[in-house]
């Protein structure tokens, strides 16, 4: 997103980048309680059917050597993993009601203290925490995560990802329509926003922003992509 920014196709006409993060669970039994953990390493490999097939899944994909090319030194294997309900509701709702910017930086942060920390993503006193060092209220967090507020929003967003064929992640929506999948490199993701920069009239609207209740006004947001960078410099450390 910088470079394009930074490079614009028109001089003197940057554009702008809205985001939204729309939930998918990749273990949508896992209980909500939270109670409920196992390691990452142990989920890993009961889906890929024993160690040997983990093993080879693992040297097919190249996770930790692509972190490694943008900066992740590690990825924590025996992180913990829990259902990510609650999570995706408090991205969901710091959208909502603190705009896309706090959200993304939450979502940096919380992927940090997951994927390299190796906390829970239903920890909800973690959770709290991390709203609160992005500027949300913490007693509002507290009082929102301790209802089933936003439930049903996500409901209707994997409704609509299951008929837009989405079956894994990382997926990206481009505009309205444009489903591209996989972790693909940052070159490939900015060929295709220079794709959507040479239409005169940019992006249309995404098409999760009903299904998620987002108002117009958080639709209309662009991400401040300097106070994302100081932030998301914070997390790393």
């Amino acid at each position: 997103m910088r470079n394009v920014v930074s490079k614009p196709m028109r001089p003197g006409e940057p554009v702008g980048f809205t985001l939204l993060r729309v939930p998918f669970f990749l273990e949508p039994d896992y209980p909500r309680g939270e109670e409920f953990e196992e390691t990452n390493r142990t989920r890993l490999i009961r889906k890929w059917g024993g160690e040997r097939e983990f093993a080879a899944q693992k040297h097919r994909h190249r996770l930790k050597e692509r972190g490694q090319e943008v900066g992740i030194d590690h990825f924590n294997l025996d992180r913990i993993a829990s259902s990510t309900h609650a999570s995706h509701r408090l991205i969901q709702w710091a959208s909502k009601n603190y705009g896309i910017t706090t959200a993304e930086t939450l979502y940096d942060d919380l992927n940090h203290k997951h994927f390299v920390a190796g906390r829970k993503l239903n920890d909800k006193a973690m959770l709290v925490d991390a709203a609160a060092g992005v500027g949300i209220d913490a007693e509002a967090a507290a009082t929102f995560l301790a209802s089933d507020a936003g439930s049903e929003e996500i409901r209707r967003a994997m409704d609509m990802l299951r008929s837009l064929g989405v079956t894994s992640i990382p997926t990206f929506v481009l505009g309205a329509s444009r489903v591209v999948g996989g972790a693909m490199h940052a070159s490939e993701l900015e060929r295709n926003f220079r794709e959507l920069e040479a239409q005169e009239d940019g992006a249309p609207q995404t098409v999760f922003g009903e299904a998620l209740s987002i108002p117009s006004a958080v639709l209309e947001q662009t991400i401040d992509l300097d106070r994302y960078r100081t932030a998301e410099w914070a997390c790393a450390q």
